[in-house]
């Protein structure tokens, strides 16, 4: 991918905006690839079955950034192992329950990298962060499905949960004058829960089937705002 910023300014000499601002333009390009290689082991029985696997990932990201001022070139290279695991237990044909887990990463833009401020807004100026680490998700899943064909009785549950190391978020500073410095940073403790249940029965008066259905989300994640921590829930 590639970002160009041109700003022109104000000429005093010619009365038009025909100068182009150095500190204020900018013009990067970045590339970003992985390799993966993994394997799994699966087991299978009439009542239940499960897998396990591993994978290796290893990501390269490369970038240059020309300010006109000072170019700056990033390269961050990440390694890692992914776990996976799923286990199914079938109650009868119609009924089974499955768990499963699995592991990803997401890496760092090339705007929250650079270590060059952005202060086209000097009251909220932006600054890259080249130590970020990647976001390492962690995810979990339970489905159960109970399901009587004979009778038009169903009952689905499902739930998610996802729990993110080295989650990126901002660092925010504000100084005397109001003005906000952000800049991005790696922080524990972020997770999301989520889940949705579904039940439905038919109904003679009614000559049809009603469905009754719930569901919730929760996400609790964390922001800095003059070096202090700030949960957010919701």
């Amino acid at each position: 991918s590639t970002a160009d910023k041109t700003v022109i300014g104000f000429n005093r000499v010619t009365g038009k905006y025909d100068v182009k601002n150095p500190y204020l333009s900018s013009d990067f390009a970045n590339s970003y690839a992985y390799t993966n290689g993994g394997m799994r082991w699966r087991y299978q029985k009439k009542k239940y079955n499960f897998a396990l696997g591993m994978a290796w990932q290893q990501s390269d990201l490369t970038g240059t950034i020309k300010t006109g001022v000072k170019d700056s070139v990033i390269s961050k290279t990440f390694r890692n192992l992914l776990p996976n695991a799923r286990f199914q237990y079938s109650f009868s044909k119609f009924k089974t329950l499955q768990w499963s887990y699995s592991t990803n990463v997401n890496q760092p833009t090339m705007s929250q990298l650079q270590p060059v401020p952005d202060v086209s807004d000097p009251l909220n100026v932006r600054e890259g962060n080249p130590d970020l680490k990647q976001e390492f998700n962690h995810n979990m899943m339970l489905h159960l499905n109970l399901m009587n064909p004979y009778k038009n009785k169903n009952l689905f549950a499902f739930m998610n949960a996802q729990i993110t190391q080295n989650k990126i978020v901002n660092d925010d500073v504000v100084d005397a004058q109001g003005r906000k410095t952000t800049k991005p940073v790696n922080v524990n403790g972020v997770f999301m829960l989520n889940s949705d249940i579904s039940y439905s029965m038919p109904v003679r008066a009614l000559k049809g089937t009603v469905e009754l259905r719930a569901g919730t989300t929760y996400y609790n994640g964390k922001q800095f705002i003059n070096g202090k921590a700030n949960g957010i829930g919701q």
